[in-house]
């Protein structure tokens, strides 16, 4: 059977996967990762997922997607005690806990277990989440900035505001120092008027409505260019030195999600966009720095 991951790196205490293993060791499908006191693991999977597992903390890869049965290229953990730090690479990944599974794709989140639920906040892009008995039908679609619990046998809760002291918390327990950033949640306006070339009040509406997505889309750049990304450096220092940056930073952006969009009277449209500068916004220019 292949590895599952193409590294793995012990920052403090002990790890047990099924037997005791050394930095940059493999590890492979149905192995247990589980951590202890002042401890915490990360480990990048072949298709750039990262799990980050803090102390006290335990969960099982029971899926694959080496697994040539599952069709859908999506792989499945199964967190059974402790905090996890997620960063869903480019398949598709479920996490299940006593008590409900999670759906998510090229996103990261956050997801631990209490005594009978489950708790997850979301850093960047949409997760979904719902119990883990099949029959609690209902679902939630959390966005970045939100969370969400489900306690046994019952639906996930409504999403609200992620406090700032949760995300705090569990960076604290599963990132290194250099890694606790964000979540930064940018939010900007922007407004389209039709055009007077609309040929019917369709065509009017939509490319208002394109004027407007494109002008928050540049508002929202323009925020992302003053982030501070470490102590005496900006976005737009690193952009203006590498055009590889540059162009990450802007196909970044365009993941951006609508938050609002209204109709004005006159036929303008006013939209307001989000994205959340998390982990994967941040690590790309720490790659630089470690070059």
């Amino acid at each position: 059977m292949p590895p599952l991951l193409q590294y793995e790196d012990i920052i403090t205490g002990i790890l047990v996967i099924s037997k005791s293993l050394s930095k940059n060791k493999s590890v492979f499908m149905t192995d247990t990762v589980k951590t202890y006191e002042n401890s915490r693991v990360k480990i990048l999977f072949i298709d750039d997922s990262l799990i980050m597992t803090g102390e006290n903390s335990s969960f099982l890869i029971t899926e694959h997607f080496n697994n040539a049965e599952r069709k859908n290229g999506t792989a499945v953990f199964n967190l059974t005690d402790g905090v996890i730090n997620i960063i869903v690479g480019k398949k598709g990944l479920e996490i299940h806990t006593p008590t409900s599974v999670t759906a998510a794709r090229g996103t990261s989140y956050l997801l631990w277990v209490e005594k009978n639920k489950t708790g997850m906040a979301v850093t960047e892009g949409r997760v979904e989440i719902r119990n883990a008995l099949e029959t609690v039908s209902d679902k939630q679609l959390i966005p970045a900035g939100r969370m969400s619990y489900v306690s046994e046998g019952k639906p996930p809760t409504s999403p609200v505001i992620t406090p700032p002291e949760i995300v705090k918390v569990f960076y604290e327990k599963t990132l290194e120092e250099k890694e606790r950033w964000g979540p930064v949640i940018l939010s900007a306006k922007g407004s389209g008027a039709p055009p007077p070339s609309a040929v019917n009040p369709a065509q009017a509406r939509l490319m208002a409505l394109r004027a407007a997505k494109t002008d928050a889309m540049r508002n929202l750049l323009e925020q992302a260019q003053g982030v501070t990304i470490l102590s005496d450096s900006t976005v737009e220092d690193f952009a203006l030195k590498n055009d590889l940056i540059k162009s990450r930073v802007d196909s970044y952006i365009k993941g951006a999600w609508v938050a609002e969009e209204r109709q004005m009277s006159d036929g303008s449209f006013e939209v307001v966009m989000e994205i959340g500068l998390g982990i994967k916004f941040r690590r790309m220019f720490l790659e630089q720095v470690d070059k």
